[in-house]
């Protein structure tokens, strides 16, 4: 049998406590109760407002960005319209040049 089993088997074998053991298990239960901390302490205070700063702090970087790329939309929006409008600038400009060539006089 291996080291381990052994040494794992005595680690479990069953032991008697020692004398006395009960009733030091039963006055420390008797006592728990008597030192209780106040349910609010400066602590939780502390905890819970760094908590609420990290979470604004995580929802106002959401809205700068959010109007940062409703601002990309509304420049590349009129970057479009610009375009078509030069676009169609160019169009009527070439319509007329080829309605005058077809014009001519021969």
């Amino acid at each position: 049998m291996p080291p381990f089993d052994n040494d794992l088997r005595e680690a479990l074998r069953r032991r008697e406590p020692p004398p006395g053991f009960a009733e030091r298990v039963l006055a420390r239960a008797g006592n728990l109760g008597r030192h209780e901390r106040p349910a609010f302490t400066w602590r939780w205070a502390a905890a819970a407002a760094a908590v609420i700063l990290a979470g604004g702090s995580l929802l106002y970087e959401r809205h700068l960005q959010r109007v940062a790329g409703e601002r990309a939309r509304e420049q590349t929006m009129l970057a479009l319209r610009l375009t078509g409008s030069k676009l169609h600038d160019v169009r009527q400009h070439l319509f007329e040049l080829q309605r005058r060539t077809i014009e001519l006089p021969e």
